[in-house]
């Protein structure tokens, strides 16, 4: 299922231009034929498998010993209050790689899904953000998520997220949404979040990782490494230099302005967007 089959009538032209990036979105029961690939059975198969990558955790706080690989020991911890969560459960599920891949086609991005159970009353984890834009997929029971824009860290990225995000400084207003099982929620990068159970619920996170400005460097770094002009040496900058402070600081000025232009004049070939652009769709056409 592609996100335009989630959205029905409403165009996914209008999402993207009208919402994506910007601002929340829920639709109530389009997600219906989803609900099969979470529940109780789906989440205990791919527990049972040596592979999967597992989280247990309780308001912020990770549980000790080893994941459960049973039904009975998913159940215990989840009775105790533990959320489960499966990170990358599109690996160990047919159908969420699939629906993993037509997102990715949408987007010519990298995309995951995680897959959690809450037990009632509890959150697995408090106000946070991601880096991603995620797509909340309600399977079973329901689920209440309190939203807020973040104006403390905006357009965050997966490298630089911070250990401590400093909720307590923001001063946007509160809004929640809540889902039942066949609801969806958008909730765009950067967004605090945070979802508290009304009963056992579980529910799919589909993350897509956006593309930002610093993936244009990374393109042109190949073809930078392979320019004799980049690869020039830099004048001396420690103990052994030949030149003041002051004199090695204009040296350096100058070099900026000249590697400044020389970057102008590899971004304004049009040859360049084209081919960034074909690379993406070319990655993620699978």
């Amino acid at each position: 299922m592609a996100l335009q089959d989630l959205l029905g009538d409403f165009p996914l032209s209008r999402f993207v231009a009208d919402y994506f990036h910007r601002l929340p979105y829920s639709v109530a029961g389009l997600a219906s034929p989803l609900c099969e690939l979470g529940t109780w059975k789906s989440l205990t198969a791919i527990l049972a498998q040596d592979a999967a990558d597992v989280l247990v955790c309780r308001r912020n706080q990770q549980a000790a010993g080893p994941p459960p690989q049973t039904s009975d020991a998913a159940q215990r911890l989840v009775d105790e209050g533990f959320t489960l969560l499966v990170r990358h459960a599109e690996r160990h599920d047919q159908r969420l790689a699939a629906m993993a891949a037509a997102f990715e086609r949408d987007f010519a991005a990298p995309v995951n899904i995680h897959m959690y159970c809450t037990p009632c009353g509890q959150f697995g984890f408090g106000w946070h953000y991601d880096a991603e834009e995620v797509f909340i997929i309600q399977t079973t029971g329901r689920k209440e998520y309190s939203l807020r824009k973040n104006t403390v860290n905006p357009w965050p990225i997966e490298e630089t997220l911070p250990a401590n995000m400093h909720y307590e400084r923001e001063i946007m207003p509160l809004m929640k949404c809540e889902l039942g099982a066949g609801d969806w929620l958008y909730i765009p990068s950067g967004y605090w979040h945070m979802g508290q159970s009304r009963e056992t619920a579980i529910s799919l996170a589909i993350g897509v990782q956006p593309r930002t400005a610093v993936d244009v460097f990374d393109f042109l770094r190949p073809q930078i490494v392979g320019s004799l002009f980049w690869r020039q040496r830099l004048p001396v900058a420690g103990a052994a230099a030949v030149i003041d402070e002051e004199a090695l600081n204009a040296e350096y000025g100058r070099l900026f302005s000249q590697l400044g232009e020389e970057l102008k004049k590899l971004l304004a070939d049009p040859r360049q967007a084209a081919a960034f652009l074909a690379k993406l769709q070319q990655a993620n056409s699978g």
